[in-house]
């Protein structure tokens, strides 16, 4: 009887080891326990699709106007023109080396002026302004003279006033003298000055500013 009871004891305790280890298929005594299965569980992992990046390139365009000045040509003027001072935007299409500044020439001190470099002794090298008169006016007067920063002073610069491309007046002006000039200008439209430095000077060469003052039409 005690083996019994013995025997009965086992069998419980191994029942009672079996439920707290949670084991299945546990056996009596004597009886070959069941390996615990193994489950293998296989995750597919969804790829989550690449979003490419939207990249919205803003680039700023700056729009810039630039504005060209240029010389036009002006004329031919018209009879409002007379009785009044020319300026450089009066004359027709000058060249760019052509300036309107104040000049000091022999004693008159910062006076308004046209004005160029003149620098060739050879009338094919000679600088040039010319007025679209239209046939409008009847004279021209304006005086020229060498600005007193010309950088030669031993030089004289030769004036040709054309009209109608036929010589009008011609004169010579040495440094520290301004020559008046008074032409007529009836019947003429195409008016020009041309300057040279004076070949009958001897050592005729350098460079001087020559400078147009006080231009007025009548």
């Amino acid at each position: 009887m005690s083996l019994h009871l013995s025997a009965r004891r086992l069998a419980l305790a191994t029942v009672a080891t079996c439920i707290a280890a949670g084991v299945t298929g546990c056996g009596g005594a004597g009886t070959p326990t069941a390996s615990p299965a193994t489950v293998t569980v296989t995750v597919t992992a969804t790829p989550t699709p690449s979003l490419s990046p939207s990249i919205t390139s803003s680039s700023s365009t700056s729009s810039t106007s630039s504005t060209v000045v240029t010389s036009t040509a002006s004329g031919p003027l018209q009879t409002g023109a007379a009785g009044r001072k020319l300026t450089l935007s009066d004359f027709f299409s000058p060249a760019s080396n052509w300036t309107e500044e104040r000049y000091d020439v022999a004693d008159v001190k910062n006076v308004t002026g046209i004005a160029t470099t003149v620098q060739s002794c050879y009338a094919g090298s000679a600088v040039e302004l010319e007025l679209r008169l239209g046939n409008n006016f009847s004279s021209f007067a304006f005086s020229v003279g060498q600005a007193n920063s010309s950088l030669n002073s031993d030089q004289n610069v030769s004036i040709q006033v054309l009209g109608n491309n036929s010589q009008l007046d011609i004169q010579s002006v040495p440094f520290n003298q301004v020559q008046h000039f008074n032409v007529q200008v009836a019947g003429v439209n195409a008016l020009k000055i041309r300057m040279t430095l004076d070949d009958q000077i001897a050592q005729c060469g350098g460079s001087v500013i020559a400078v147009i003052t006080d231009p007025v039409l009548t």
